[in-house]
């Protein structure tokens, strides 16, 4: 693996594990829009290195792919969803297991995959980054279960499907607007029923939804 794809994979699995341990929503958000940013970051100038030195239409192409989908994850995506906090509340909500736990149970998880990767055969060139995906997936998903907040359950959802680029951004050309147009589809009707939710409760987490009066 390059060290720079290296570095970067490091980067975004360090803002993902960051994004489990945030204090509030603002926090998570942020470091959701970090990991999304660092995660797309070499394939985006991959694709501009082929458009400056190539000049054809294809790579022209390439390039407004990638960005459609790096800005989607790095930028839309979380203002979609800040926008639901700043309509909401800047929770405070800690994980349901407490602060010590969570580190440990992601250095847990590192670990793992760690010895995983060490042990285990040599990978393809493009399935490389398969354990660095893995862990991010992993943690996404602790995130999601740890959480009461609905809008950290929701960045947590974007955290594991942004755990997968790496896998999928060889997918055909005509499956990206679909799989941007999902995307945003998503946040915005998770958003909704955030905010809905919360003008009849007051509140944005779920366990006091069915309690609140």
């Amino acid at each position: 693996m390059e060290t720079t794809v290296f570095a970067v994979l490091v980067g975004s699995t360090l803002a993902t594990a960051l994004g489990c341990m945030g204090r509030d929503t603002r926090e998570t958000i942020f470091f959701l829009s970090l990991q999304a940013a660092t995660i797309g970051l070499v394939e985006l100038l991959h694709c501009l290195l082929e458009l400056v030195t190539g000049l054809h239409i294809e790579a022209l192409i390439d390039f407004f792919i990638t960005f459609a989908e790096w800005f989607s994850c790095a930028v839309a995506s979380p203002l979609i969803i800040y926008w639901g906090m700043v309509k909401t509340e800047n929770s405070a909500e800690q994980p349901a297991i407490g602060a010590r736990n969570t580190a440990i149970s992601l250095a847990a998880m590192a670990l793992f995959y760690l010895i995983l990767g060490t042990f285990s055969p040599p990978l393809p060139r493009k399935f490389e980054s398969v354990y660095f995906s893995a862990l991010m997936f992993s943690m996404s998903v602790f995130l999601m279960s740890t959480r009461k907040d609905a809008l950290k359950i929701l960045a947590g959802l974007n955290m594991a499907e942004n755990a997968l680029y790496p896998l999928i951004a060889e997918s055909p050309l005509s499956l990206i607007p679909f799989i941007l147009v999902l995307m945003a589809f998503v946040n915005v009707v998770g958003v909704f029923i955030v905010t809905e939710a919360y003008r009849e409760y007051g509140t944005v987490v779920v366990t006091k939804w069915k309690w609140a009066r």
